[in-house]
């Protein structure tokens, strides 16, 4: 982004009025579950504007109000075609392990990982490649010419055009969460964290590293050694949880801390000097929160790993204590909005007029967040600026997953109850745990409503 790119969407931020969702509704809220334990893990935005969503379901023990218009394949994961307009499943692919992960690329190509290995499908449903690389929790961001980086535990594979593993190289860490493609550097990311000793104790301190097409690495954000935090009181548990590329060409990071004595506070490659994060008010202030969890947002320059900014995100019980927020789903739409998503305990945000789980009746109109809201499956939006625009809870589990269109919003997750449906595939949730899907309207104000749908394309998958 320019200079006068960036002050002009800067001057454009700072004039956005706060989004409200005043007597709006949700323009679909359901479960989707059958008798057993079932979650919604992955969401992406198609071409055509459709979204597709993915899992494990035992779709046969569905009790759908409508049948899906196409199903292909045998197994309890789905990828599954959905649009806000209508009350029905479009089309549904089976696979024959949890679907861990969805991407898709500007040719309406998908691109799908987990237990079973990683497809990229066609926009006409044609089977371009298919890869044995994947697992049950593995992440896939569309990579050069069709082809893809597949993370899978702590080994990230490139798979060319052709489905075959280019180069793989083993990311040193604990635990690696997150994978995310640039097109414009042609570096991959990744996110995690790393066990590490102080002086006097262990510490997790999370990392961003960027590596090129071979897998040399290019820079490094945050991940410091225990000596280093421990010698700057920095002694919190930190992990990366989650990764996205705007359009504005910046990398977008969320990720947890055990505590306000955090790195996420410092710059990211220079651990003395002090992150110059938003504190809106007492949700995106740490004071006081102790060993409280809490939600990291940040933006990251893609060449250097340099800071763009950030801020902390948490809950507030009524006597103002600290409540914690864990993220897990991260998301940013083309105007540069940035969306959280993951799982809350009481005294979460809830924006006045949002639309929310747990409690059916929308709240009165005004600028301020409701005290004490309640916990669960949180998702909060900001601006470009870190100013927390919306935020609200939509059942008591949490957020998997968040796409973002230019009309609406996708998000998904697992849940027990206190979903308030809304045009429902199936009102009532099936067993112990069920997956959700809500797709709110992209501006979430008064009387706003998606554009009609265009024709669609072909269905992703097998008629």
């Amino acid at each position: 982004m320019t200079g006068v790119a960036a002050l002009a969407a800067v001057l454009a931020a700072l004039a956005a009025p706060p989004l409200t969702a005043t007597r709006e509704r949700a323009l679909l809220a359901t479960w989707l579950g059958g008798p057993g334990k079932d979650t919604l893990t992955s969401a992406t935005i198609l071409a055509d504007g459709s979204g597709l969503v993915g899992g494990m379901i035992a779709f046969d023990k569905l009790k759908l109000l409508k049948p899906a218009r196409a199903v292909a394949g045998v197994g309890d994961g789905i990828v599954a075609r959905v649009i806000p307009t209508e009350t029905d499943i479009l089309a549904v692919q089976r696979f024959s392990g949890t679907v861990a992960d969805l991407d898709s690329d500007a040719d309406g190509g998908t691109y799908i990982t987990g237990d079973f290995g990683s497809i990229r499908v066609s926009a006409r449903g044609q089977t371009i490649w298919m890869s044995n690389v994947g697992g049950p929790s593995a992440r896939i961001s569309v990579g050069p010419s069709g082809g893809a980086f597949v993370l899978s535990g702590k080994t990230l594979t490139s798979i060319n055009s052709r489905g075959h593993a280019a180069r793989q190289w083993d990311i040193p860490a604990a635990f690696v969460s997150d994978v995310e493609w640039d097109p414009e550097t042609s570096l991959v990311f990744v996110t995690g964290f790393d066990n590490q000793k102080g002086h006097k104790g262990a510490v997790e301190a999370a990392f961003v590293y960027a590596y090129d097409a071979q897998g040399k690495q290019a820079w490094k954000a945050y991940g410091w050694s225990g000596v280093e935090l421990d010698d700057e009181g920095l002694m919190a548990d930190t992990r990366g949880c989650r990764l996205a590329m705007g359009k504005d060409g910046r990398l977008y990071v969320a990720g947890e801390s055990a505590g306000a004595s955090t790195l996420w506070t410092r710059m990211p490659q220079d651990l003395k000097a002090k992150a110059d994060l938003v504190k809106a008010d007492k949700y995106q202030d740490p004071a006081g929160a102790d060993s409280t969890t809490l939600t990291f947002i940040g933006r990251l320059d893609t060449k250097t790993g340099h800071s763009e900014g950030g801020t902390l995100l948490l809950g507030r019980l009524p006597d103002g204590k600290a409540s914690a927020m864990r993220p897990r789903a991260l998301a940013v739409s083309a105007d540069g909005r940035i969306f959280v998503g993951g799982a809350a305990a009481a005294g979460a945000p809830i924006s006045e007029g949002a639309i929310t789980g747990q409690t059916p009746v929308l709240r009165s109109s005004g600028a301020a967040a409701a005290e004490g809201g309640e916990g669960g499956a949180f998702l909060v939006i900001f601006d470009l600026l870190f100013r927390r625009l919306y935020a609200t809870t939509l059942c008591d589990g949490q957020t998997n997953a968040v796409a973002v269109a230019p009309t609406y919003v996708i998000a998904v997750g697992d849940g027990e109850g206190g979903l308030v449906t809304e045009r429902p595939l199936q009102a009532d949730a099936g067993g112990e745990v069920d997956g959700w899907i809500v797709i709110l309207p992209m501006r979430l104000g008064p009387a706003v409503r998606p554009a009609p749908t265009p024709p669609l394309a072909p269905l992703p998958f097998g008629r």
